[in-house]
């Protein structure tokens, strides 16, 4: 047991003088090439800065300023960039309503004969 705990102690110690040794070495590089760190760093904050300006307009050019939900389900999504919307299509309707007329996806047995009558004044 005395042996293990000894073999332990030196090993964290042995670790510990490696690590110290790692920092040593990356220090001295850094050093050494300090010019190239600072460009590196240059760059990558010109990168940081260009990609968060891109993201920055893309959000604005997508974000809704406008949304219009109307009772039938009709609505409208607009954006800089955008503009998506669904309305009901409108059908038409025969000139004095004396003519028949055709709604799509409507069976001629699923129509109820209608008669149109005046209101008196």
């Amino acid at each position: 047991m005395k042996i293990a705990k000894i073999i332990k102690t030196v090993a964290s110690a042995g670790t510990a003088v490696v690590g110290f040794g790692a920092k040593a070495l990356d220090f001295a590089d850094h050093i050494i090439h300090r010019e190239e760190y600072e460009a590196k760093k240059r760059r990558k904050r010109i990168i940081g800065i260009t990609l968060g300006i891109i993201g920055g307009v893309i959000a604005v050019l997508l974000f809704p300023y406008k949304l219009v939900v109307k009772k039938n389900g009709d609505f409208e999504i607009r954006t800089l960039l955008l503009r998506i919307y669904r309305n009901s299509e409108d059908y038409d309707l025969p000139e004095g309503g004396s003519e028949s007329f055709d709604i799509e996806g409507m069976e001629d047995d699923e129509v109820v004969e209608c008669q149109l009558v005046e209101a008196e004044d």
